[in-house]
């Protein structure tokens, strides 16, 4: 059967989707307690030595983007990366955009 047989048929709201907000990730969110300010500290995120004094750019790069999907109800926002840094786990860049929005109430 093709692929798509496979697959559980998407929710409306997806098959309404005309648009789509990619969030490129490019680091890690580590923290194990989301609380108290964690998203803005550095020691919370798996950096490269040259990121180091970025991630407020990337923090609103995760905000704008969770932004523009919720003012366009036909829009979905995607965060993108792998696991491209095996020293911060078996963690994607992409999950970790995601609870970095989750713990900021985005």
């Amino acid at each position: 059967p093709p692929a798509d047989a496979l697959l559980p048929p998407p929710e409306e709201a997806l098959r309404r989707a005309t648009h789509l907000v990619v969030v490129a990730g490019h680091a890690v969110f580590t923290a194990l307690d989301h609380g108290g300010g964690a998203v803005e500290r550095e020691a919370s995120w798996f950096l490269e030595p040259f990121q180091h004094g970025q991630l407020t750019t990337m923090i609103e790069h995760i905000h704008k983007g969770v932004e523009l999907a919720a003012a366009d109800n036909r829009s979905l926002v995607l965060f993108s990366g792998g696991q491209t840094r095996a020293a911060a786990g078996p963690r994607s860049e992409a999950l970790s955009y995601w609870e970095a929005a989750e713990a900021e109430g985005w």
